[in-house]
């Protein structure tokens, strides 16, 4: 009897320890789970710390631009796309039309041509009769000569006046289009330095635009960095 008695003590010795050490073990892994939980639980609330730390940062962001802005804006932009569409250099081109001149050196003839060489014939013939030449073809030729160079004299004249009159209304002509010219070369100044200025704003209001949405990226690339170190650290708990 004594050996079984023995025998049965250590079996039952063994199975004690045998359970034993399955209650420690499943104490363990209990202590563990609860230690895994208590990490997932960690790492949501710091998860819940960074979605807040971002939406503060957007935050900041937005007020820091909404209070900040820029001198341009999207108003000036779409004004200088307008400027610059409807840029045209053939506006500033001086065009008043051919140089018109209707006057002919007729119109400068002497008004009393006539009566002038009428009065030159009866000069030369009373000077022929007082010379006794009479009313031959000595007097004839003389008063032909002398009312041909009198109409040559006269002709010569009214050209003089005609081609100083058109060269001052040449000039006139020409004085027209270089003031025209000269307006629209100020006008043009103008309006390129007024673009160039609707430029600059409109790279202020886009540069602004940029550093925004950069600031705005830099805090999206943070937070998607933390969330994929959070869902490395929970896929590692399980």
């Amino acid at each position: 009897m004594v050996p079984l008695i023995a025998a049965g003590i250590v079996a039952g010795a063994s199975l004690a320890g045998g359970a034993y050490s399955a209650y420690k073990q499943g104490e363990a892994a209990e202590a563990e789970l609860e230690a895994r939980k208590e990490a997932a639980n960690q790492l949501r609330k710091q998860g819940q710390i960074t979605d807040n730390e971002y939406n503060a940062v957007i935050n900041q962001i937005n007020q820091y631009y909404a209070h900040r802005g820029s001198l341009g804006t999207q108003s000036d932009v779409n004004a200088y796309k307008q400027a610059i569409a409807g840029y045209n250099p053939e506006d500033y081109a001086a065009d008043v039309g051919a140089f018109n001149y209707d006057k002919t050196k007729e119109d400068f003839i002497n008004p009393y041509y006539s009566r002038i060489i009428g009065d030159t014939a009866q000069n030369i013939q009373h000077t022929a009769a007082g010379a006794g030449l009479g009313r031959g073809t000595g007097a004839a030729l003389n008063i032909a000569k002398g009312t041909a160079e009198k109409s040559d004299e006269l002709y010569r004249t009214a050209m003089q006046d005609f081609t100083q009159d058109r060269n001052f209304a040449y000039q006139q002509y020409q004085d027209a289009i270089k003031n025209n010219q000269d307006r629209l070369n100020a006008l043009r100044s103008a309006n390129e330095y007024k673009i160039g200025l609707q430029g600059n704003l409109a790279s202020d209001f886009y540069a602004t635009q940029d550093a925004r949405m950069g600031d705005v990226m830099k805090a999206q690339q943070d937070r998607l960095n933390a969330q994929t170190a959070y869902g490395t650290a929970m896929a590692g708990l399980y």
